[in-house]
């Protein structure tokens, strides 16, 4: 549970109709802190069998089921390591894992490789009947990921107004875009 964002294609998070919400606040040099939730419909959750281990208490997720939605809260703070890392049983491929990298002078690089994330979806490009089955399915659901501090020094993402935290917001036309379309990977230089 722990990075689910970070290591899971957004292609596989909107697939199975989980809707993320994540935020990492850069505390110091190798310490952040992880906040936010996943959840999908209950229907969708009942029909998988129920199974709630993908929100584990040891990483900080608290499981709340209401009548509409399965939702895991989460807020664990640790090492970069620990935040950004899958857990050890997830096979996400590496690549698509997101860095917390300490700069020095109190600056932290965070970087999502999104454009890997979207790799998955090309073959749809040429399938109508598939695009427009993928907007309906999946309408109003969204990964959102944002990363934050004392300062955005620079971002390839949306940043605030008061300049403390770079979002990117994915939905499904993001990920079904044409290629030359596609989003660029995420990647801030943010000040603690």
């Amino acid at each position: 549970m722990r990075a689910l964002f970070i290591t899971l294609p957004a292609a596989l998070a909107l697939a199975a109709c989980v809707e993320v919400d994540m935020s990492v606040d850069v505390l110091g040099e190798d310490e952040a802190r992880l906040t936010g939730f996943m959840q999908m419909e209950r229907q969708m959750f009942e029909m998988s069998g129920g199974d709630a281990t993908f929100c584990n208490p040891d990483d900080g997720g608290t499981f709340v089921l209401t009548e509409t939605h399965a939702r895991c809260e989460f807020d664990q703070t640790g090492t970069f390591a620990e935040i950004m890392q899958s857990d050890s049983e997830s096979d996400a491929p590496t690549d698509l894992q997101g860095e917390l990298t300490y700069l020095g002078e109190n600056r932290v690089r965070a970087f999502l490789p999104l454009s890997s994330m979207t790799n998955d979806m090309a073959e749809i490009e040429d399938d109508p009947q598939m695009l427009a089955m993928m907007r309906q399915m999946f309408a109003g659901m969204s990964i959102t990921f944002t990363i934050q501090g004392r300062e955005i020094e620079s971002s390839t993402a949306t940043i605030s107004e008061d300049g403390t935290r770079a979002t990117v917001v994915m939905g499904v036309e993001d990920l079904i875009a044409p290629t030359t379309q596609r989003m660029t990977d995420f990647e801030t230089i943010v000040k603690f």
